[in-house]
């Protein structure tokens, strides 16, 4: 087991890694509900039904009797959604003292963790995620949100968790391509915060199976930690924490001009990483030798390209990076590098530079 604490004053929580981590999930529920406040599961539709099953049991033996309530897809990133778990709280008896687990990937985490956020102003939420990108990034942080149809988490609030459970044997029934997408996510955290992370995937990818569960535990711990301080140093989004952007400019601009859903956002990400990139070369002189390492380590899983038989406008893109959440005064503002390691934020780039490097990455 490997703990990493996100440390937030009293509200402090911890992150756990473990094999054998799920079965934990109704003791951590059970320490953060009332003791007759109800509880709700809200699980990934697309997740084996003894995966599920076996949360419940872990929330029944803790006598916290959940109902279970499915999501699946991109699609599900609405307030419709939200209400209509709201709704579903109120009709199975969850109160003020109940909780919220949320049994899933970034989607069900985000909208889950929205509904709990909101629903009788908070109750308690705690994070049980099931994939790779959510274990490394979106089940920490407290950041929930729904898209709009123009543009991606629009509508959100800050919701910290009282607790985070990464169970890596989930891993093994995950889609090989949704474990990879995650390694967008990854390389990021190695650019931004923990260059050396960068030598430990080249030795992973040296590796016969580079993503099985039980070689990524301490992968998915450091990950974790990178996030945990910066959101300890920034819980509210007002300053550093906006390093962890990186990349997500284009990539939350692709994920919406090519629909929600057609490309995993890990995927999404590490384009936008390549576009950031270059922009970081030419702009704030960060060695090109750094940017070259980002992208071959992008490459080793496949990443940093449009996935064959996906075209997209890159006007388009253009276009949707203007509502990106980072955009103020009416102009966006990016994430650059001037080394790795070394994130700056709040960078206003010439759209005729942009322009030149979004083709270039975009045509492969």
């Amino acid at each position: 087991m490997i703990r990493v604490e996100v440390r937030l004053g009293a509200r402090s929580y911890p992150v756990v890694v473990a094999a054998g981590g799920l079965d934990a999930v109704g003791a951590a529920a059970g320490a953060a509900a009332g003791p007759a406040g109800g509880a709700a599961l809200v699980a990934d539709g697309g997740l084996p039904d003894g995966v599920v099953n076996r949360v419940r049991a872990s929330l029944d033996a803790a006598g916290l009797r959940p109902i279970c309530l499915r999501l699946r897809g991109e699609r599900a990133k609405r307030l419709a959604t939200v209400e209509r778990l709201c709704a579903a709280f109120r009709q199975g008896g969850v109160d003020r003292d109940g909780v919220v687990v949320a049994l899933g990937g970034g989607v069900v985490g985000d909208v889950a963790g929205f509904a709990a956020a909101v629903y009788l102003r908070g109750i308690a939420l705690v994070h049980c995620p099931t994939t790779l990108l959510a274990m490394v990034d979106s089940a920490l942080g407290g950041k929930t949100a729904v898209n709009l149809a123009a543009a991606k988490n629009q509508l959100g609030t800050l919701h910290q968790p009282r607790a985070v459970l990464c169970d890596p044997e989930l891993l093994r029934s995950l889609p090989r391509r949704d474990r990879r997408a995650a390694f967008g996510e990854i390389v990021k955290y190695g650019m931004v915060s923990d260059p050396d992370l960068l030598g430990l995937l080249t030795e992973l990818q040296g590796d016969a199976r580079p993503d099985d569960p039980r070689r990524l535990e301490t992968l998915i711990a450091r990950c974790c930690a990178c996030k945990a301080e910066v959101v300890g140093d920034d819980e509210h989004d007002h300053g550093r924490r906006a390093i962890l952007n990186y990349g997500h400019t284009v990539g939350h601009a692709l994920e919406a001009t090519c629909g929600y859903g057609r490309l995993r956002h890990g995927e999404a990400v590490a384009i936008g990483m390549r576009v950031a990139g270059r922009l970081s070369v030419e702009l704030r002189g960060c060695p090109a030798a750094a940017i070259e390492e980002q992208d071959a380590r992008l490459s080793d899983f496949g990443l940093g390209r449009l996935p064959a038989g996906l075209a997209v406008d890159p006007a388009a893109v253009l276009a949707a990076t203007r509502h990106d959440k980072k955009t103020k005064g009416g102009r966006t503002r990016w994430v650059l590098l001037e080394g790795p390691g070394r994130p700056t934020a709040g960078h206003v780039v010439p759209e005729a530079i942009l322009r030149r490097h979004l083709q270039q990455v975009l045509a492969g």
